[in-house]
C-alpha cells in the first residue's frame, strides 16, 4: 500500500514555479517515493531523519512517518545548493 504525501507550503510553491516538463518528471518521483520510500538516500549530520531522492538534477527532500504511513514532502530545488537552502530556511 502507497505512502500518502503531504507536501509543505514551501515545495508546493517550489514545484509549482518549476518548468512543466520538470514537473512531470518530479511528479514521476514522488510515486516512486510514495510506493518505496526508503529508496532515496538517508541524510546525515544536521539533516539526519531526512531523505533525498534523485529527480535529474533535482532533489526531493522528505521525511517518513512509518506509523501513520506518510512521508512529507519539505522541499524540491536544484541539486547545487538545495541542502544549504534546506538547512537554512527549515526552522
Amino acid at each position: 500500500m502507497p505512502y500518502s504525501l503531504v507536501y509543505s507550503e514551501t515545495s508546493h510553491r517550489l514545484i509549482q514555479n518549476l518548468h512543466p516538463d520538470l514537473k512531470s518528471i518530479i511528479r514521476a518521483r514522488l510515486k516512486k517515493i510514495a510506493n518505496n520510500p526508503y529508496e532515496g538516500k538517508q541524510l546525515v549530520k544536521e539533516l539526519s531523519g531526512y531523505f533525498s531522492s534523485r529527480a535529474k538534477r533535482y532533489r526531493i527532500i522528505y521525511k517518513i512517518e512509518e506509523e501513520n504511513q506518510i512521508v512529507q514532502i519539505y522541499y524540491v530545488g536544484h541539486r547545487k545548493d538545495i541542502y544549504q537552502l534546506f538547512k537554512e530556511n527549515r526552522f
